[in-house]
């Protein structure tokens, strides 16, 4: 994973402490909540997160915040140097570029569950050499966004490729096919990004879910979702396997099961 500069605001009084000249810095993050309309929006955020950087994507660093009142708030580090709007990425410009990248962003996605994956959720920055790409927003991935319907969703999407939409069904998070999943043309990559998915230890899924418990699941959502991406970890060649006809782009495939 290339090292991408987050925003600094300020650099403030020294720590007096030690001999590295540490300061007290100030930078900025970008921050959510759970709400009606996403009321899994903490627990989706961090344990997918925590997943993609453990596979070494491109995810911003991540943590909770509290308010002085105590209200927990998802927090991540703000990668936007200069505050203006992110344009929508070029999904083409995405494989194009960073072909590897992408196919690991596609292959995670399915592992996650995240059907929201759309060019507003990337960003690319062409001015780098070479290019960087950050990966975030994964508050309607894994638990999806209706409310007390999370352990539904999982089961609903156990067996399913669960980035491809379709009209009607309503545990589904927005109304996007995932904007890569036309795009990649080639699974050259794919078995470098799915032995790094099939080799993500047991007690990290269940770590990283067990510490979401606090912040809007229950433990039996916890404990369905260690499941759930433990069971998709392991059939991650499978889920692909079994719906080839879905990555449009791909037209020989050399992915051995």
């Amino acid at each position: 994973m290339p090292v991408i500069n987050y925003r600094l605001l300020s650099v403030k009084d020294p720590l007096n402490i030690g001999i590295a000249g540490g300061m007290h810095l100030t930078v900025a993050a970008v921050g959510k909540k759970n709400v009606d309309n996403a009321p899994y929006c903490i627990p989706n955020e961090m344990i997918c997160g925590e997943l993609g950087r453990f596979l070494r994507l491109p995810v911003p660093p991540l943590g909770v915040v509290a308010e002085e009142g105590g209200e927990a708030w998802f927090a991540s580090l703000n990668f936007n140097l200069t505050g203006n709007d992110l344009p929508p990425v070029k999904p083409s410009d995405c494989v194009r570029l960073l072909p590897s990248l992408s196919a690991g962003v596609l292959l995670f996605d399915i592992w996650i569950a995240n059907l929201d994956r759309n060019p507003k959720n990337l960003a690319l920055d062409l001015l780098a050499t070479p290019p960087l790409m950050s990966v975030f927003d994964h508050g309607h991935a894994l638990f999806g966004y209706a409310k007390n319907k999370g352990v539904e969703r999982l089961a609903e999407h156990r067996d399913t490729l669960g980035i491809s939409w379709k009209t009607g069904e309503p545990l589904e998070s927005g109304r996007n096919r995932h904007c890569l999943l036309d795009a990649v043309n080639s699974g050259v990559h794919f078995e470098n990004w799915m032995k790094r998915i099939e080799s993500t230890p047991n007690f990290y899924i269940e770590d990283v879910c067990r510490d979401a418990l606090p912040y809007g699941m229950s433990a039996a959502e916890g404990d369905a979702a260690a499941g759930f991406l433990k069971a998709r970890r392991d059939n991650i060649r499978k889920l692909v396997n079994d719906n080839r006809a879905e990555f449009k782009a791909i037209t020989q495939w050399s992915l051995p099961l």
